[in-house]
């Protein structure tokens, strides 16, 4: 877990300078745009079931809803992506339903940084400025973009550290984030009049975020509307002016954020009928017998593993533990994962685990999906052996595998749809259902529930509080604070070193952020 992503405890700014508007929002302005009776459906799937919704210059707009709620879809039909098939589109007081699209809208001031990031990677980061905003195009364009993107980086968060002539492929996953984001703040073109930030801090450290919400803050009270999608709703309370609420593809409320709270947030949502509904179902699944292991040593040891520090790594995970990373943000907690899967199959290493391996990246775009297959292959990759005889899939027990673990993951949306016509939320839980139907006795975690649910990651806890209880092993990395108690221990890493270990009731953020920052010397003591 990184210390980084601390959910900010911040006081609300409610004092605005501009009265409130005809419905009694504070400070709001001229109205950008405006849904009515918005529908969307793909194939069996009603993705908007008559969502209404507008936003204003000079407010900050927050929607929530659990994944398959409706939100991505929404906010693909404000920015001109998505088409919907019945209701009515109003840009800056026109009807523009007919003409919408992804141009119209950018010329309108409406722009959008994806939770699934826009950016090609095998282009430069001035390169991949000009894609977006070909009107930088002509001689001398490469100065202009990278000294535009330079600007809007140093603005948006200062000290960032990327380099205009850098290949998107070389940043981090959080640099990726800040460059989405600030590539799609560019006023080039036109004024930025609504900006659509989907999960925008998922991947950043708690000093980004705050820079982040410093300078949506700072833009609203020079005009530009705001709508922030997000799954941490102390950030959705503390930054909002207004918060709009989806489930099952309609807007269900929209209420001043001043005075509500998390836990009515959360009933608005409806999450806990999902879950009673939800669990009501049957599991089918048949679980896997895990072989037991011959003795009572560690399921994975880790012997002189050296990462570039000072000195090398030594850990160990026992058979049915949970073991957190944890740290500040960048101190290897990530490439200690991928070491661990680099190494796995060498006989002699500093690794040796037994019973295998798997895998669960966050980065589910770039390492996680296979994008062209549905839900039920995207599953079944990790178990073909079980499903399979003579070289040949028996569709019918893989059919069956899929529709399980999508029972005991509450898997939203048919199995046969493709993997990127779902949710994120779903995608992720495809991408975990694929490592838990595999026979690995290990589980890696990268920071897997990043832009998910507050249910969904619920529910997926107790699923490896129930694997773990079999003898499954997880070693698990995070960048939300919260998850880190669902460990049973935890190895805080600074400068690619281990230097604490924590049990039990010790996993609290204050020992994780003395080792973090105390001296070396004095950190190793503590932790003895």
């Amino acid at each position: 877990m990184s210390l980084d992503a601390t959910e900010p405890q911040v006081p609300r700014d409610d004092a605005r300078t501009a009265p409130p508007d005809a419905a009694g929002r504070p400070g709001a302005g001229a109205e950008v745009i405006r849904l009515e009776d918005v529908r969307k459906r793909y194939g069996h799937t009603i993705a908007l079931a008559g969502a209404n919704v507008d936003v204003r210059e000079g407010e900050v707009m927050s929607i929530v809803g659990h994944n398959g709620a409706g939100k991505s879809t929404l906010v693909r039909v404000l920015c001109g992506l998505t088409q919907p098939q019945e209701g009515r589109i109003h840009v800056r007081g026109d009807d523009a339903t007919a003409s919408h699209s992804f141009a119209t809208a950018r010329r309108a001031g409406i722009r959008i940084a994806f939770q699934e990031f826009s950016l090609s990677p095998s282009l430069r980061v001035f390169e991949n400025v000009l894609v977006a905003h070909a009107e930088l195009a002509g001689w001398g364009w490469r100065k202009r973009a990278a000294a535009a993107i330079k600007r809007q980086l140093d603005e948006i968060f200062p000290g960032h550290g990327i380099s205009a002539r850098a290949r998107v492929a070389s940043l981090s996953l959080a640099e990726r984030q800040m460059l989405e984001i600030a590539r799609a703040a560019m006023p080039a073109g036109a004024p930025v009049r609504l900006l659509i930030l989907d999960e925008p801090n998922s991947a950043l450290g708690a000093h980004a975020s705050e820079q982040l919400f410093a300078w949506v803050r700072r833009q609203r009270e020079q005009g530009m509307g705001t709508i922030l999608i997000s799954h941490r709703l102390r950030e959705v309370v503390a930054y909002s002016d207004r918060i709009v609420v989806m489930r099952d593809g309609a807007v269900v409320d929209d209420r001043p954020a001043a005075g509500t709270t998390r836990e009515q947030i959360v009933d608005l949502m409806g999450q806990a009928m999902h879950e009673a509904a939800a669990a009501s179902a049957p599991a089918r699944t048949r679980l896997r017998a895990l072989e037991p292991l011959a003795d009572e040593g560690p399921a994975l040891e880790l012997r002189g593993l050296r990462l570039g520090g000072p000195r090398p790594i030594d850990l160990t995970v026992g058979a049915g533990e949970i073991v957190g990373l944890a740290g500040l943000d960048g101190q290897g907690q990530r490439e200690l994962l991928a070491e661990l899967w680099r190494l796995r199959h060498r006989r002699r290493s500093a690794v040796h685990a037994r019973g295998g391996l798997a895998f669960v990246s966050g980065d589910r775009q770039e390492a996680g999906l296979f994008k062209l297959w549905p839900i039920t292959e995207n599953v079944s990759l990790s178990a073909l052996g079980d499903v399979s005889s003579g070289g040949l899939v028996r569709l019918g027990a893989e059919r069956e595998l899929a529709q399980g673990w999508a029972e005991r993951l509450k898997v939203r949306g048919r199995l046969s749809d493709p993997v990127t016509d779902l949710s994120g939320g779903t995608q992720q839980k495809a991408v975990v259902a694929r490592a838990l139907a595999s026979d690995a006795r290990i589980v890696l975690l990268d920071d897997p529930f990043r832009g998910v649910d507050s249910g969904t990651k619920r529910d997926t806890y107790q699923l490896i509080h129930d694997e773990a209880a079999r003898g499954r092993s997880f070693v698990w990395f995070t960048t939300e604070n919260d998850e880190l108690q669902e460990c049973d221990r935890v190895y805080v890493l600074r400068n690619r070193v281990v230097v604490a270990e924590l049990r039990a009731e010790e996993i609290r953020e204050d020992r994780i952020v003395a080792a973090s920052f105390a001296d070396e010397a004095e950190t190793r003591g503590a932790a003895s």
